[in-house]
């Protein structure tokens, strides 16, 4: 008996074994060449072998474009990708002579796995990179790529509602279209999202070691839009209207977006095209202060995109692009501890336009130059009217900014690159020159604001000076030279270095380095290790700074009302430097089976030069200056399993700790205006999350069927406690929210009708009904001093998107 028990365990471990680690069919020895299309060899290409969708062996070409992929090596698909050229997939059996297209220039486009949208050998192969595929399986209020980036382990959406990425600042982390910083020039911030059928895929890149990305100091967000394609197509979405399915407000219209988009070709495919537009509408309810017929906050936005794409010879293309973003919010900062009056209604309009040709030369030089304008103008206006009122409890009466301006960036970018050999090796060389100018121009006028106590009695005051004119101009500079030396079959190392300069922040010099190592043959394991020095910009904000009116802040004694303490302060400016972080990233990747793969990263950023405000204890000159610091450690592991038919699962831990400077100028003004201001220091950042632990999936299930959860537990943000009269009662930030957890599902089916295929579904948003608050009375020995409010419950919405 207890030999058949073993012999059944055994047949068990031996079936459970078989289907977790199947044998490979031998194939055959593929030994290729890659060329580009004036079929000259190009070395250095990586070439992925894949199973599915798991990536089995890693093989780089060599100094004349050749390649060999052993026949012991499973797969049936090579993808070969080099920078500045197109991305190719091809069958195995086809793999003997792969030609690669100069980017911008193939007849159709196919979106970019994650794991094959490296910008550099050392980016991380998970958790880096969504594609559109996976954004429209997965909860999305919106189908808005770049909303759908806290899905990776290194965004988050932090308490003031901007996404930070690797513990960078919203405004630390610029975003870039196809290429261009699309970042407003007056606070480094943008919240710019393209319709969804003009996106291809989306990078959030962490400390990237390549210095061709510049003025960053955390990481870097690119948006990769899609160009026209061969075939023509087009197509609606979006175009029924979304009722309200829960409280408060229950069958009220809740929003509505619809987009539209066509794409194609013309002149025997030489030119392609892509014109897409959306419209979004949403009323978004805030606990304890909707009711059936109160007021919503209201979010409005419309984006005009087109791309045209021309081949103007065999090495020569070009592109042109443009947009026009128009976004407002009505009722912005309502909450229950900020009534309607003491709402702004925000308004801004962004128009973009860039145009990029590309040439390949006879000698495999790429030339490409890129010649951008952007400009932005926006408003804040108050709803409410006279002093600005904040108690223990909420803001009340009006809010004490009223705000407009008008920013612009021209900008032109020049890069060389070519791949050279040295001896038996080869070298990615790319060398690069940046011109801009930046401007900003507006006018601030504030009103009083009245702090007061439990009792109604006024215990502080700020009052300011006359309205005021700002204005703040700058031409920065840059210059880059990289290196990727393909040092063998198994180990690539990368370097460079830049210089960058701005009027306001002088010159600044950086380099980084990196290397990316094969443990085996096969690719298997790969050790990527970096270091470097990144430099960031100004937020032209910091330099506009010394124009804002005179603030006087009056402490006064509660029962009899006399003045204790009177500070008048004058905005200053001191010496400004452009900030500067140094940054070291080691992980390992490793392909644990097929189709499932793990990595563990460790990073450790210092920061300095940060644009801070120093407030004076005395009256005196209230001084903005480049002397701030700040750190952020992070270990993070993660794993992906993957199936065919875009299916797939994704886990990742991420242990993190962050401290900074509490005036950090660009998060204190990124309103372009802060109320209430006090002495600082350093403490932990307002957005760090100590612990996260983040899990989703996309499943195929029978008759058409796809269900995709989404669950998300980390710690809470930290707070600081307040006095009555608002000022830090002892260590700020040394108080948190109670942990976040948020489940979401999504869940549809494909139907079709006269050739027409749709999928139909419903999504549902924080499942469990999890308390997650968002707002917290600071105010001690006030009644409700420690408790927390405004948690949205439970969402179900409907959903459908239609394809064409």
């Amino acid at each position: 008996m207890v030999d058949r028990t073993k012999r059944s365990r055994c047949f068990l471990a031996a079936c459970v074994l078989a289907v977790a680690f199947p044998v490979a069919v031998r194939a055959q020895t593929i030994r290729g060449v890659v060329v580009d299309q004036t079929d000259l060899p190009l070395p250095g290409v990586t070439l992925q072998v894949m199973d599915g969708t798991a990536v089995t062996a890693t093989v780089v070409s060599d100094a004349t474009g050749s390649f060999t992929i052993d026949g012991a090596i499973r797969g049936d698909l090579v993808v070969a990708s080099l920078d500045a050229f197109e991305t190719r997939r091809v069958p195995r059996a086809e793999a003997g002579r792969i030609v690669l297209q100069i980017a911008g220039a193939a007849e159709s486009m196919t979106v970019v796995a994650p794991a094959l949208a490296e910008a550099s050998p050392t980016a991380a192969l998970l958790g880096s990179t969504l594609t559109t595929a996976t954004v429209a399986r997965l909860p999305s209020s919106h189908m808005k790529a770049r909303e759908s980036l806290p899905l990776l382990p290194s965004v988050i959406r932090g308490a003031d509602g901007l996404m930070q990425l690797g513990g960078a600042r919203a405004y630390q982390t610029p975003v870039t279209l196809d290429g261009f910083n699309v970042t407003d020039p007056a606070t480094g911030i943008s919240s710019l999202n393209l319709p969804f059928e003009a996106v291809k895929n989306v990078d959030a890149l962490r400390d990237p070691m390549s210095v061709t990305y510049g003025g960053l100091i955390g990481g870097v967000v690119n948006l990769e839009s899609r160009p026209g394609g061969k075939e023509f197509a087009k197509g609606v979405q979006g175009f029924v209207p979304r009722p309200r399915f829960n409280t408060p407000g229950f069958g009220r219209l809740e929003g509505i977006f619809p987009r539209a988009y066509a794409a194609g070709s013309a002149a025997a495919g030489r030119v392609q095209y892509l014109a897409a537009g959306e419209y979004d509408y949403e009323r978004i309810p805030v606990p304890d202060v909707t009711d059936n017929g109160g007021d919503d906050l209201v979010d409005r936005s419309a984006i005009l995109f087109g791309r045209l794409d021309v081949r103007l010879g065999e090495h020569d293309d070009i592109t042109v692009e443009g947009f026009s973003f128009s976004t407002g919010t009505r009722r912005f900062g309502l909450s229950p501890r900020r009534d309607q009056q003491a709402t702004v209604d925000l308004a801004a309009t962004d128009l973009f336009t860039g145009v990029t040709n590309r040439y390949l030369s006879s000698a495999g030089a790429l030339f490409t130059i890129q010649i951008g304008v952007l400009t932005r103008d926006a408003g804040v206006a108050p709803n409410g009217s006279g002093q600005s009122r904040l108690s223990p409890t909420s803001w009340s009466g009006n809010w004490f900014s009223t705000l407009t301006r008008s920013a612009a960036r021209y900008s032109a970018v020049a890069t060389w690159e070519r791949v050279m050999r040295a001896g038996s090796r080869s070298h990615d060389v790319m060398v690069s020159g940046e011109i801009a100018a930046r401007w900003l121009s507006g006018r601030v006028e504030e009103r009083p604001v009245i702090v007061s106590d439990t009792e109604q009695r006024t215990v502080r005051t700020v009052e300011f000076g006359p309205a005021a004119a700002f204005g703040a101009r700058d031409r920065p500079l840059a210059t880059a030279i990289r290196d990727v030396w393909q040092v063998s079959p198994r180990v690539q190392i990368e370097g460079g270095a830049r210089v960058d300069h701005s009027r306001h922040g002088g010159g600044a010099p950086s380099g980084r380095a990196g290397v990316r190592y094969m443990l085996d043959p096969a690719g298997k394991t790969v050790l990527k290790a970096g270091y470097g020095s990144f430099i960031g910009t100004l937020p032209l904000t910091a330099p506009a700074f010394a124009s804002y009116p005179v603030r006087s802040d009056r402490w006064l004694d509660a029962p009899t009302g006399e003045v204790m303490r009177e500070v008048t302060f004058r905005p200053a400016l001191g010496r400004l430097r452009l900030p500067r972080a140094l940054a070291a990233v080691i992980g390992i990747e490793r392909a644990l089976a097929p189709g499932l793969d793990g990595q563990v990263l460790l990073t450790s950023r210092r920061s300095s030069r940060i644009a801070t405000l120093r407030v004076p204890h005395e009256s005196g000159d209230l001084m903005l200056d480049s002397s701030g610091t700040g750190i952020y450690q992070e270990l993070q592991i993660s794993a992906r399993r993957t199936w065919a038919h875009e299916q797939q699962l994704f886990v990742s831990y991420v242990r993190s700790s962050a401290e900074g400077e509490l005036n950090e100028f660009a998060s204190l003004f990124q309103g372009m205006d802060s109320p209430l201001l006090q002495p600082g220091g350093r403490a932990r950042t307002s957005n760090d999350a100590r612990d996260r632990i983040l899990a989703w999936g996309t499943f195929n299930l029978p008759r058409r069927t796809v269900v995709s959860p989404v669950a998300e537990w980390r710690s809470g943000f930290p707070y600081s406690s307040l006095t009555p009269r608002y000022a830090y009662a002892g260590t700020p930030n040394s108080r948190s929210f109670p942990h976040f957890f948020s489940t979401d599902l999504v869940a549809y089916k494909t139907v079709t009708v006269k050739r027409r295929s749709a999928d139909v579904g419903i999504q549902l948003f924080n499942v469990t009904n999890h308390r997650n608050f968002r707002d917290v009375y600071p105010v001690i020995e006030a009644p409700r001093a420690g408790q927390f409010a405004n948690s949205v419950g439970p969402i179900l919405r409907g959903y459908m998107l239609v394809k064409w």
